[in-house]
């Protein structure tokens, strides 16, 4: 039976080591998400508290920079981009001493802020 490890630091040490190799594998609708490294061979569960997103800024043609035209919640942003172009979505930021993961989407160009109050780190 595979071990279940409770604790940050398998992914705080994954992403510091190999953070090419961890990849956003599943989003649960707005309650978990699974990361999965192809080089340590591990799944993190994250256990997602909050939300946050902004999007870098980009100027359009006109000079004037691109703003949506619906208000949605982050959450429900980070849903479809993770629906959208999930392969795109990649962990840029990891840090278990403030409970924050961060993600960035190289299609829509959001950088997504997550609170993570807990993780569970599954060796495969």
């Amino acid at each position: 039976m595979a071990q279940i490890f409770h604790s940050g630091a398998f992914v705080q040490q994954c992403f510091a080591v190999h953070p090419l190799c961890l990849a956003v594998k599943r989003y649960e609708g707005g309650e978990r998400m699974v990361l999965s490294c192809t080089s340590c061979n591990m799944l993190h569960r994250l256990t997602i508290g909050e939300v946050a997103s902004r999007v870098m800024v980009v100027p359009s043609e006109s000079g004037v920079p691109l703003v949506s035209e619906a208000p949605i919640s982050a959450a429900q942003q980070l849903a479809a981009c993770a629906t959208d172009h999930g392969p795109a979505l990649s962990v840029r930021v990891v840090d278990v001493a403030e409970d924050v993961v961060g993600l960035r989407c190289a299609e829509c160009r959001r950088v997504y802020e997550l609170s993570v109050p807990a993780i569970e780190t599954h060796q495969r």
